[in-house]
């Protein structure tokens, strides 16, 4: 077959969107194997068909789907065939739309051409012919042209709309201008300016401003600066801030029941505080590990649950040591001992001054625990070590050297002072 007589389906084509393709392919009602020569293109190029399975998807006159695999034969050049279209792709009289699938048989992936159309005419008596089924090609093109240019005419129409929404709305800001209800450049450059560095120029004051508090420019900008007296370590404490943030403190001029019970090395530094009102308020002592409460005006519920180092050095039996500050501001005491390369843990409450540690001193003696007890004077400072025993496998002796110790305070449960 000669080369002009096949059809040409570029798979590449975007356009137009509905091809007719009625000087391909006739068919009337009926009829069976019509034939259509297809040269199948890519980009202008032929497409090799090795591999690949040709079909046609049309909807019918009637609105109904139908997929077809017709008989194909290969034309003489690549991308050449002859598709012959069963006898049910002509069953329904009438336009028909479709498209081809091109799929490859290794892996199912599919490549559609654009939509392409043609008539199948009814297969009617001479004396009672349906001219409808012969529509061609130009009056199926007219039909085409008519329904888009009506579609423009509908969107032309919608611009005209937005247009004179657009002109009704700059009418209406002229009209606010020429009243003097817009604020012009001129009328701002009266009151303030900028120069050309883009720093603002000019002054702008106002009458009694105060904010709800009942501070005026000056004490917000005091406010703001946090340098309020009393809060650093120039000036004397005169009152607590009235607002959350972080402050510079001197112990020296806090009032005691404000302070926490023993800051230790801290009697300068920061506090940080969640401020509510006047009468409640958190505040944490920075670095120091306190932290304390005041609720209803009372300060109270002071906690401190990293510990305060109280004693580090060495004792054995009969050794008084003295604390840094008394018990009396504890409720728990962790003790940390060195002993023969070991290291053990324990802790004793505030009036039961017991400790039992464990620990390892070697691998062949494997779990070791220490027997620690002091007895403490009345000032609760100066503990003398009265019980100091080593247990090993249920055997209890006196332990007759010196151990490295360290004690740390905690305040965990107690409230007030």
């Amino acid at each position: 077959m000669n080369e002009s007589k096949y059809m040409i389906v570029d798979l590449a084509t975007q356009q137009p969107t509905i091809k007719p393709i009625g000087d391909y392919l006739f068919a009337r009602q009926g009829d069976n194997r019509r034939p259509l020569p297809i040269w199948f293109q890519q980009s202008g190029q032929p497409l090799a068909l090795d591999g690949y399975t040709v079909e046609w998807a049309q909807t019918n006159a009637d609105g109904t789907p139908l997929v077809v695999s017709g008989t194909t034969i290969s034309g003489a050049v690549v991308g050449q065939m002859i598709f012959y279209f069963p006898a049910n792709a002509f069953a329904v009289a009438g336009a028909v739309i479709g498209h081809f699938l091109i799929k490859k048989e290794s892996d199912g992936s599919l490549i559609s051409s654009i939509d392409l159309s043609f008539d199948v005419k009814k297969d009617n008596v001479l004396m009672n012919i349906d001219t409808t089924p012969f529509m061609n090609d130009w009056e199926q093109f007219k039909s085409g042209i008519k329904s888009q240019t009506e579609a423009l005419k509908g969107e032309v129409d919608g611009f005209d709309s937005t247009i004179k929404g657009a002109q009704e709305q700059a009418n209406s800001i002229t009209t606010l201008i020429n009243n003097n209800q817009v604020a012009k450049k001129t009328d701002l450059e009266n009151y303030i300016s900028k120069s050309a560095s883009g720093a603002v120029a000019g002054t702008i004051s106002a009458d009694n401003f105060k904010d709800s508090a009942g501070n005026d420019l000056t004490g917000v900008a005091k406010l703001l600066s946090g340098l309020i007296a009393g809060y650093n370590t120039a000036q004397p404490m005169t009152a607590w801030p009235k607002r959350s943030g972080i402050y510079a403190y001197d112990a020296s001029a806090f009032l005691k029941d404000q302070l926490p019970p023993y800051l230790g090395t801290f009697q300068t530094g920061m506090f940080w505080q969640a401020y509510i009102d006047e009468n409640n308020r958190y505040i944490k002592w920075l670095g120091s590990g306190w932290e304390q409460y005041v609720v209803g005006g009372t300060w109270s519920k002071k906690f401190n649950l990293v510990g305060i180092d109280i004693y580090s050095g060495s004792l054995s039996k009969g050794n008084t040591i003295q604390l840094a500050t008394p018990l009396t501001y504890f409720d728990e005491i962790e003790i940390r001992v060195s002993y023969k390369n070991g290291h053990f843990f324990g802790n004793m409450a505030v009036g039961d001054y017991r400790a039992l540690m464990a620990g390892i001193v070697s691998a062949n003696n494997g779990a070791t625990l220490l027997n620690l007890e002091f007895s403490v004077d009345s000032t609760l400072q100066n503990l003398t070590v009265s019980q100091l025993n080593q247990i090993v496998g249920g055997n209890l002796t006196a332990v007759l050297d010196t151990l490295s110790i360290n004690i740390k305070g905690f305040r965990k449960y107690s409230v007030g002072v």
